[in-house]
Order: structure tokens, then sequence, then C-alpha cells
């Protein structure tokens, strides 16, 4: 929110500037985490995280797609044990959730998350820093998409 004298208080526009440092800091933050949390990873988990992923391809809408996607992220980043860490991607992950609500329209097509099953078969596969890399890569997306 921005408050303007004599003009009241508006909700703050984004920067494209704004949106890559969000993805930027999303990136190393969750690659950090999801190192921490590979050596606790259990099938279990992995089982739920790929339960979320498919919630997000069955989203009929923006707002529940995002909540899949959020749960995807929090699911395999929750065994790092870090809660500072984890407190600072939550913030990012409104952030983020905030840029993609600015801009959504009313047509809306669930998209189907390649990355999200690259790093589950990463993880499966025993290949964390595969995983690290393919979710960097994933979170820094967001940065490099137009504002409309």
């Amino acid at each position: 929110m921005v408050s303007e004298p004599r003009r009241g208080v508006r909700v703050a526009g984004f920067s494209l500037d704004e949106v890559r440092e969000v993805a930027e800091m999303r990136a190393a933050l969750e690659a950090l985490a999801l190192r921490n949390a590979f050596p606790h990873m259990t099938k279990a988990i992995l089982d739920q995280a790929e339960e979320a992923n498919r919630a997000g391809d069955r989203a009929r809408d923006v707002k529940a797609w995002e909540q899949a996607n959020r749960s995807f992220h929090r699911i395999i980043l929750t065994p790092c044990g870090m809660p500072r860490l984890l407190k600072a991607i939550d913030d990012l992950h409104t952030a983020s959730a905030r840029f993609l609500f600015s801009g959504w329209r009313a047509e809306w097509e669930a998209p189907t998350d390649r990355d999200h099953r690259a790093i589950l078969d990463a993880l499966r596969a025993g290949q964390s820093e595969i995983a690290a890399s393919v979710l960097a890569r994933h979170v820094q997306t967001i940065g490099q998409k137009k504002l409309k």
C-alpha cells in the first residue's frame, strides 16, 4: 500500500526490478533450503509433493493454482528444519503471489508444471544438486516474465 497526501491509499504497482529481485532471492534461498531438506526427504514427503503438483494441474483458477504451487514448494522445503529460512521464503512467496495476481486475467488454464516433475524425479533418484538447480531456474523464471 502506498499513502499519497490528499489522494488516499492505493495498492503499489510492481517494477520489473522488484519482480526480478524477489525471483533471485527465492531462487537462492529455496535452493539452499532444498539442499538442507534433501537428507530428510522421505517417500511420503515426495508423494505429498506429487499430489500438490497434481492439484496444481487440476486447478480451475489462478488462486487454486497458486495455493497448490505454494504447497508443493513448502512440502519439499520444510524438511530443511530451518524456520528463519522458511519464513523468509514464505514472505517471498507472498510477494510472488501478489505479482501473479496483479497480472491475472479472467481466462485461466492451469499450466502443467514440468519443472516440478523434474524436481521430483531428481529427488527420487537421489540427485539433490540437479533438483536444487532445476528449482533455482524454475523460480527465476518469474523474474523473466513481462509485467502486464
